[in-house]
């Protein structure tokens, strides 16, 4: 039996009704939904489990490719508070058909509730080999409306802007489901464009840079053809601090400059104050800090002109990080203790813990290291509270420097390896990198400097894989003072005057100037 097409939220209301009334009435409950649109099934799927977690149900999300024994793994994880939904179902396939229609009564015995997702060509293969399992189900339910429609559109913008998710699965899984939605419509519109600039970020979370690139160039493209200033500057923006993290911070700027001048000409004043802040962040990192200083004024002017209290904080917090760069580290603290207030005020956990952090980082500059541990400490719990695995990463690395700080390397090591391990679990390559860079340093701290040079050496890798020169720049240094420490001076110099060559590209002072001194003392 097939549903007669009505509105979408009655046809989703309808499936969770049957599920609940099957719990209801501890009977089992076979349902089909067909579908055209990854996109359109996602929505739904999202809305029927909302609906069903309402009613005390846990619905199981089910790969017929990995579990091709369906009955068995039903039976296995079934209560009577469960709901199975099953997908991928072609993968599957000759398999699961077999074992669906021998051990049909199996899934009517356990009460089983289950809701497959299935292609048109799915449902008739199903129908065709596996007739005993298909005539035992209750309803065939079709969402088959193409994406765009105009009453999914708000749904569909909410979607291709999503960028938050808490884990490696969550960014894969929204990757895959916005790469499927952008080659179903049917031409390239103001979706497009959110969709590319969305996949943009979510490839620079998983560090892959140049994928990022891509995908920010291509959202570009369309924002430009389309007339969109915004989105252009939105574009441009992106790219910008793609660049930056790949240490090309001169380019960066470039971008920045172009995302101000068009947040300028069409008076996005809160665009203005972004771009603005980025570029301080530029400035800082090639250690022009007063000029740092210079932009991040000019965007604190702008949040309180506005009123914006997010920027005004964000603002804030850039500044207390120029200062500390610039040695006023109670000055900085100043700033971040304001930029704290403000997200505490706004109940924004995410930036309260970056705060706290930063706080950590000004009372270590200042050697007050069990006070900047007690920050650390309270940024971690609010990471792990909120699911922020990118900045619990970066909290328990803090935490090991520490601990290093306090001689204590062995216990710098367990946590530099809590957070390499994080980095592994979200993808996070540049924050692999950097882990893998610390745990070098505390083995060279132990002199253990043929272990460092491992650990300093796949942090290389990794630098060079993803791009980032800044990383390379400072693992060649890493791997330029080992060999010095173990007396092999032709190599210590091989890879001291690699990283002044990046040094001089990327224009940092503090590689060049460092380089340039070992090299001269080496050489002296």
């Amino acid at each position: 039996m097939t549903e007669i097409k009505d509105p979408i939220e009655a046809r989703v209301s309808r499936l969770g009704n049957y599920l609940i009334r099957a719990y209801k009435y501890k009977k089992a409950s076979i349902l089909f939904a067909l579908y055209l649109s990854e996109y359109v099934r996602a929505d739904v799927e999202r809305e029927i489990k909302k609906l069903l977690s309402e009613q005390g149900l846990k619905a199981i999300s089910v790969d017929a490719g990995e579990h091709k024994d369906l009955p068995s793994f039903f039976a296995s994880s079934n209560s009577d508070q469960t709901v199975f939904i099953v997908h991928n179902m072609e993968k599957g396939f000759p398999d699961s058909l077999r074992y669906l229609n021998f051990k049909r009564e199996d899934i009517i015995d356990h009460q089983v509730k289950a809701l497959f997702w299935v292609t048109d060509k799915e449902l008739t293969r199903i129908g065709n080999e596996a007739p005993d399992f298909f005539a035992f189900r209750n309803r065939v339910v079709e969402f088959i409306e193409v994406p765009m429609a105009e009453e999914r559109r708000p749904a569909l913008v909410e979607f291709a802007l999503e960028t938050e998710f808490k884990s490696l699965d969550e960014i894969k899984h929204s990757i895959e489901l916005k790469e499927t939605l952008l080659s179903e419509l049917s031409e390239a519109d103001e979706i497009s464009g959110y969709l590319l600039n969305s996949l943009g970020i979510l490839f620079f979370q998983l560090s892959s840079y140049k994928k990022a690139i891509e995908y920010h160039e291509q959202a570009l493209v369309i924002a430009k053809e389309m007339g969109d200033r915004r989105v252009v500057g939105t574009s441009l923006g992106n790219l910008g601090s793609t660049y930056s993290s790949l240490g090309q911070v001169e380019r960066a700027i470039e971008y920045y400059k172009q995302a101000l001048a068009i947040s300028q000409e069409i008076g996005d004043r809160r665009g203005e104050g972004t771009a603005l802040g980025n570029l301080g962040l530029a400035y800082g990192n090639l250690g022009q800090v007063e000029k740092a200083i210079e932009y991040h004024e000019l965007a604190l002017a702008i949040s309180q002109e506005l009123g914006d209290k997010r920027l005004e904080g964000a603002a804030l917090g850039n500044l207390g990080l120029a200062y500390r760069n610039l040695g006023e580290v109670e000055k900085a603290i100043e700033y971040h203790e304001q930029a704290l207030a403000i997200s505490q005020e706004f109940g924004d956990r995410r930036v309260e813990g970056i705060s706290l952090g930063s706080l950590g980082n000004a009372y270590s500059h200042l050697g007050q290291v069990e006070k900047a541990m007690e920050y650390y400490e309270q940024a971690l719990v609010i990471a792990k509270e909120i699911g922020d695995r990118h900045n619990e990463g970066i909290w328990l690395g803090n935490i090991g420097l520490a601990y290093s700080d306090q001689r204590q390397v062995e216990k710098a090591i367990e946590y530099y390896e809590k957070a390499l391990l994080i980095a592994r679990e979200i993808g996070d390559r540049r924050g692999e990198g950097t882990s893998l860079g610390k745990i070098g340093l505390a083995y060279s701290d132990q002199r253990q400097v043929e272990k460092a040079i491992e650990y300093y050496e796949q942090a290389l890798v990794i630098a060079r894989e993803i791009g980032d020169r800044q990383g390379e720049g400072n693992r060649l240094v890493s791997l330029g003072n080992a060999y010095s420490l173990l007396g092999q001076v032709e190599k210590a110099i091989d890879y001291y005057e690699q990283a002044l060559v990046i040094g001089k590209e990327i224009k940092d002072p503090r590689i060049i100037n460092f380089c340039e001194e070992n090299l001269k003392s080496i050489k002296s």
